[in-house]
């Protein structure tokens, strides 16, 4: 699954054993479900038992069903559709694939088409499939309302959905209920009876209330559950039972912040303090809760308040990973602000520390932006960014970055790097530029200031990483001689810092320098000294982890060795690559698609179209899935090709017409370069049958009708951004397989068989 994709989310919660059984709403859903009905909808203000009554009432569906715990981040429609699919493979890991194939960045999505694929994915399932949208109210987006709406229309019998939510959704409930297409749980079905109330507050909270005190109670709660449980707990131990029953009245949100003051003030201080300490949680552990509130006692303040049925939930069956009740924690927090705002800080920061210490980086920054301390948060951006971008999670290092004020990341050089590196990705080299003329002042004014002095480890680090983004800059701009230039200079100084930085920055050295050397070259049309470099990026790569240049790399080592016809010498280096994925720690990382995209254009030009098709299909959604624009924009055009081979020029169009897309926004020189030879590519006529003992590769090809054309060497090279000792070297194997020895013979030949 996604490394991106929060797990807990997608948790089936367990049924607390403290609950009150309802069997007539578990009969209601039930009968809903097996009625055929599209949509279960339980709607009702918070604190009324909704996902308490569906999670006792999916035991006995396990294997059906699936959950998805909805947040305010997932009115993102890409994000909160890729949940959707990601709780349906919970159930199995086939479903929705060919739908998680068609999503695309937010402006590129197309609901349509993925609605028919996700339709089409779950229809043909062999047994029902539920799925819980819990929360449902965080969602505000018009765009994911009606693509949910059009799912309902066109819904597979096999699929239920189920949304619990505080506000009914903006959805045809009215049309769903008139053609009997929905099951509905509303507040009246949900308010405990008087049977209810007394079962709960005597045989649960063993408070042994008489008829008339259970009665009282009921009426001012109206039945609602939350408060219920809050009187309970504030009756615990109380001589004044039935004068407490009544003092309060009032609307549900004045008696729920009467209840949650009194439940607090009722707990020992050490408890009151843990729970308002470990509000700013959204999930906790006993390690971390230990962390946040500097004490050694978090375990047995989580079985507390699990004895106690404090509103504390758990995430897992092992009991490891907790969280509140959402309208508890919410008023928590509102206590915690409004009592111990000042030691909010602190908290976070505490927070941030454990999950940065215990590998979870993109909490860590949750809590750091929430204290709010920019420098902390940079420090935590500097020590995190390279792991993510390494592995090729754009998206993340990206908000991370952008989440920061504009002028520290010009007057960091560190930060700024980092930055310049995700323009990199992006394709956006324009932009590079203008923040290394910032990064470089803000670097020699902190060195003249001697906070940063030349032999300190970073200076070198930075000192090179400005050297290579200036060269991706030239050569961007058509100057690849200076580019080359400048990398050459910095080659021999990468080895020294294996004595003062240790191998692995020695490692991020020389893949940062061959790497660029290999893309200058290509840009030089000088496919031998390129195919030398990217060569030797693998095991540098493998050494630092820098895992998305190890598939840039890969990926522009193939294309020169199709380009050169060495279809066979192309498939090895992918498929070497690609092996890493399958090792279960690089699994997710969202590089290998990169590698994907690459290996489909190998197997395009071998023909093997099945597979060609499902790795440009996996290589295409990890680009859309991860921000990677500039690739995804380069996997179109692969598209293109295999489409064009396959005899399919509307889509193979189409595929272009996407590319075109992106790059109009891109603007990256070397994309547009792309762009121009796939067209040309599509508009020569499709490969002739060839009779001859060792068939032509396409570029044989290629060379061959130029040749026939009355073209140069020279011109042959610069008509296909070739160099031109490898157009004479295509010229020498298409010679050898035609039988002839010069160039007027080749021309013969090619029209006697067909081929010019």
């Amino acid at each position: 699954m996604d490394a991106s994709i929060l797990l807990t989310k997608l948790f089936l919660p367990s049924v607390p054993p403290s609950v009150i059984h309802r069997p007539r709403l578990i009969e209601q859903l039930t009968t809903g479900l097996q009625g055929g009905k599209c949509l279960t909808l339980v709607s009702a203000p918070a604190g009324y038992g909704k996902s308490t009554l569906l999670a006792e009432w999916i035991t006995a569906h396990q294997g059906q069903a699936a959950w998805l715990s909805l947040d305010d981040r997932d009115n993102n429609p890409l994000r909160f559709w890729k949940y959707f699919v990601a709780a349906l493979q919970t159930v199995s890991k086939s479903l929705g694939q060919a739908a998680l194939q068609m999503l695309e960045l937010a402006q590129h999505f197309d609901p349509q088409l993925f609605l028919t694929a996700l339709v089409n994915d779950v229809a043909i399932c062999d047994h029902p499939v539920i799925l819980i949208l819990d929360d449902y109210h965080v969602i505000a987006n018009a765009d994911i309302h009606a693509t949910l709406n059009a799912l309902l229309a066109h819904s597979p019998p096999s699929l239920h959905l189920v949304i619990a939510t505080r506000t009914d959704p903006p959805l045809p409930l009215s049309r769903l209920r008139v053609r009997g297409q929905m099951t509905e749980v509303r507040i009246a079905d949900l308010r405990f009876s008087t049977a209810e109330a007394t079962l709960f507050l005597n045989g649960l909270m063993n408070l042994a209330l008489d008829a008339a005190d259970v009665r009282a109670l009921e009426t001012r709660t109206e039945g609602w559950i939350a408060g219920l449980q809050l009187a309970a707990l504030s009756l615990q131990d109380r001589a004044d039972v039935h004068t407490f029953i009544q003092a309060f009245t009032g609307s549900q949100h004045l008696v729920l912040e009467y209840l949650v003051e009194e439940v607090l003030t009722r707990q020992p201080e050490s408890l009151q303090q843990f729970l308002l300490e470990t509000a700013i949680l959204q999930q906790m552990c006993a390690s971390l809760c230990n962390a946040v509130t500097e004490s050694g006692q978090s375990d047995h303040a989580l079985a507390d308040l699990q004895r106690r049925n404090l509103f504390v939930i758990p995430l897992d069956g092992e009991h490891y990973w907790f969280r509140y009740h959402h309208l508890f924690a919410e008023f928590l927090k509102s206590h915690l602000k409004r009592t111990r705002a000042d030691e909010l800080p602190a908290l976070h920061r505490r927070a941030a520390a454990w999950f940065q210490a215990n590998n979870y980086p993109e909490d860590a920054l949750h809590h750091a932006f929430a204290i709010p301390d920019y420098a902390y948060v940079s420090r935590l951006v500097i020590d995190n960014w390279r792991r993510i971008y390494h592995t090729g999670r754009l998206d993340t290092a990206v908000q991370w970055l952008e989440s920061l004020p504009g002028d520290l990341l010009r007057q960091s050089p560190p930060l700024g790097v980092a930055y310049c590196w995700t323009l990199f990705i992006r394709g956006d080299y324009d932009r590079i530029d203008a923040y290394l003329d910032d990064i470089t002042q803000a670097f020699d004014q902190m060195a003249t200031a001697g906070k940063l002095p030349v032999d300190h480890p970073e200076y070198n680090i930075i000192v090179q990483q400005v050297v290579l983004l200036r060269a991706i800059v030239m050569r961007n701009r058509g100057d690849v001689a200076a580019a080359i230039a400048e990398i050459e200079q910095l080659l021999p100084t990468v080895a020294t810092f294996r004595q003062t930085l240790g191998q692995m920055v020695v490692d991020m050295g020389y893949t940062a320098c061959y790497s660029q050397m290999g893309y200058n070259y290509m840009a030089a049309n000088d496919l031998d000294r390129a195919a030398d470099f990217l060569s030797r990026v693998s095991p540098h790569a493998r050494g630092c982890g820098n895992f998305f240049a190890l598939a840039h790399a890969t990926m522009e080592y193939a294309q020169i060795s199709l380009a050169q016809g060495r279809i066979e010498q192309a498939e090895k280096i992918c498929r070497y690559e690609l092996s890493l994925a399958e090792q279960p720690a690089y699994a997710d990382y969202p590089a290998f698609g990169l590698i994907q995209l690459a290996l489909a254009d190998v197997l395009r030009a071998k023909k093997a179209w099945e597979e060609a098709e499902t790795l440009l299909n996996q290589g295409l959604e990890t680009a859309r899935r991860s921000g990677h624009e500039y690739y995804l924009a380069q996997g179109y055009l692969i598209a293109a090709r295999l489409h064009h081979a396959q005899g399919k020029p509307a889509q193979a169009r189409d595929d272009v017409r996407q590319a075109e897309q992106i790059a109009a926004h891109i603007r990256n020189r070397f994309l547009d370069d792309a762009i121009a030879q796939t067209r040309q590519t599509l508009e020569r006529k499709a490969l002739p049958t060839q009779p001859l003992l060792e068939p032509l590769s396409e570029r044989e090809l290629e060379v061959l009708r130029l040749i026939c054309a009355g073209k140069s060497n020279q011109e042959i090279a610069d008509e296909l951004f070739l160099a031109l000792n490898t157009v004479k070297r295509h010229a020498n194997n298409l010679y050898g397989k035609l039988g002839v020895s010069r160039r007027a013979q080749a021309i013969i030949e090619a029209r006697r068989l067909g081929l010019d």
